[in-house]
């Protein structure tokens, strides 16, 4: 499933070493979870990020359709 916000990056600290990852919301959808440099593996809640992210691009839809609706 293919997002507004799919390109957009964030990024992830390593809760050991502190380095801060940047995984796009594209990534984050498909995977769940990835290793630092440091060898720490960062295990995501991908679930719970999949809800989030799939209740902001309906707020955004719905905001994109009433624009339309004022022509804006």
């Amino acid at each position: 499933m293919s997002g507004f916000l799919d390109d957009v990056e964030i990024e992830i600290p390593c809760s050991q070493c502190g380095r801060k990852m940047k995984k796009s919301i594209r990534w984050i959808k498909n995977n769940s979870e990835f290793t630092c440099a440091c060898g720490v593996r960062i295990i995501l809640d991908a679930d719970q990020f999949r809800r989030e992210i799939a209740e902001k691009e309906a707020q955004l839809r719905n905001l994109g359709n009433s624009f339309k609706k004022f022509k804006i």
